[in-house]
């Protein structure tokens, strides 16, 4: 009794805010805004304290986001940073809160506890919490009750908002790592639109009249590469499971450069919602001006091999023959066995075609890093194959 007429309507608009604010920050003060009206909590406060670098990820008030600590209201981290290192009073009933526990007694939600800041997640890394001033504008009774009704909801939204962090953050470091790669990654849809290309593929259909991006589709010019491509498309998507098959095509770009195409089909280990659940095949393009081959140092590291030897088997698994190798490195072809006998017996591989499988599986690095000192001879296009 005694309640707005609207009071429900103004709960629910408040629920969706909160919930829209978890997957948009840029929609949290406003819906701390409907939290100050609904609760007469007056200037509510919202902090993510991270407590690995000692400041605030993220600060919200009704008035706007802060994501960096130097942009910060003064008070907002003095407030809270107390709380979040165990140096302030704790919530009465805080981890049953933060633990999605059922016990939501009013008095953990009651204003004082509010004032000090309750905690919404608390990790070994952040810290989430709220706080804000009783308004005092209704009864103690009617405002426990509302801030009981709400704040799990709050949980749950800060539950959902770190998570999603959390996936972003790993998301960036894996496109950062694939932007790294000297080769080009590509993920298709069967109709060639593009979800995913690093930044090496996107040089390379930039910098080829015979590719484009258009619309985010990719495109080839000619009918004879666009028939290829759909094919290899096709073959790598039929069955998206044991029955798909990969592919590959040398492709002679408008520079005159080989580059392998290869098309392997993409199936997740975990079910994929929203766009992504459409067939998918990874599409790489091979860098033939790539001299990335293996450190000396990680050669004499694992195997123990000498630097004459780690040279050797740098460029035999770069494609060199033993000819080559010994007129390169001044030795003589009987010389240049011995090494690689000597590299077999360290390594524990039996062939050199062991040792240059087992040699491609190591980081890579230029040649002048390794210690090479001339560079290898570009080798002549591979002929064609479907």
């Amino acid at each position: 009794m005694g309640e707005h007429p609207t009071t429900d309507e103004d709960f629910h608009r408040l629920v969706d805010s909160i919930y829209e604010s978890a997957l948009d920050v840029a929609a949290m003060p406003a819906a701390l805004d409907l939290f100050s009206r609904y609760t007469c909590t007056v200037s509510p406060r919202y902090l993510i304290w991270d407590k690995l670098a000692g400041h605030a990820r993220l600060g919200v008030t009704p008035h706007g986001c802060f994501t960096g600590g130097a942009s910060l209201p003064d008070r907002l981290p003095r407030m809270l940073d107390g709380a979040c290192h165990g140096a302030g009073p704790a919530p009465l009933d805080a981890a049953a809160l933060c633990c999605g526990g059922a016990a939501t007694d009013a008095a953990a939600l009651a204003c004082s506890e509010l004032e000090q800041g309750i905690r919404l997640v608390e990790n070994a890394e952040v810290c989430v919490l709220m706080s804000g001033t009783n308004a005092g504008s209704i009864s103690t009774g009617q405002r426990e009750r509302r801030l009981s009704h709400v704040m799990p909801h709050w949980v749950r939204a800060a539950r959902m908002q770190q998570r999603n962090f959390e996936l972003s953050g790993l998301a960036s470091l894996g496109l950062a790592g694939l932007d790294t790669l000297d080769f080009g990654v590509m993920v298709l849809q069967a109709d060639l639109r593009v979800r995913y290309a690093n930044s090496w593929a996107e040089a390379l259909v930039q910098a080829d009249s015979h590719l484009s991006l258009q619309d985010g589709v990719l495109r080839a010019h000619s009918d004879t590469l666009q028939a290829v491509l759909r094919k290899l498309l096709d073959g790598a998507m039929r069955g998206r499971g044991a029955d798909a098959a990969s592919g590959s095509w040398m492709h002679i770009t408008s520079g005159g450069q080989p580059v392998p195409i290869i098309v392997t089909p993409l199936v997740s280990r975990q079910p994929v919602e929203g766009p992504w659940q459409l067939p998918a095949a990874m599409l790489l393009l091979g860098n033939s001006e790539s001299r990335s081959v293996l450190d000396a140092g990680v050669l004499t590291s694992l195997f123990g091999l000498s630097r004459k030897e780690s040279i050797i088997a740098i460029r035999l698994a770069a494609g060199e023959t033993l000819n080559e190798i010994a007129e390169r490195e001044f030795l003589s072809p009987h010389t240049v066995r011995v090494h690689i006998r000597d590299t077999l017996r360290k390594t524990g591989t039996h062939r050199q075609s062991e040792l240059v499988r087992l040699l491609h599986l190591l980081p890579g690095v230029n040649l002048e890093r390794a210690g090479v000192s001339s560079a290898i001879r570009p080798r002549a296009p591979r002929p064609r194959a479907a």
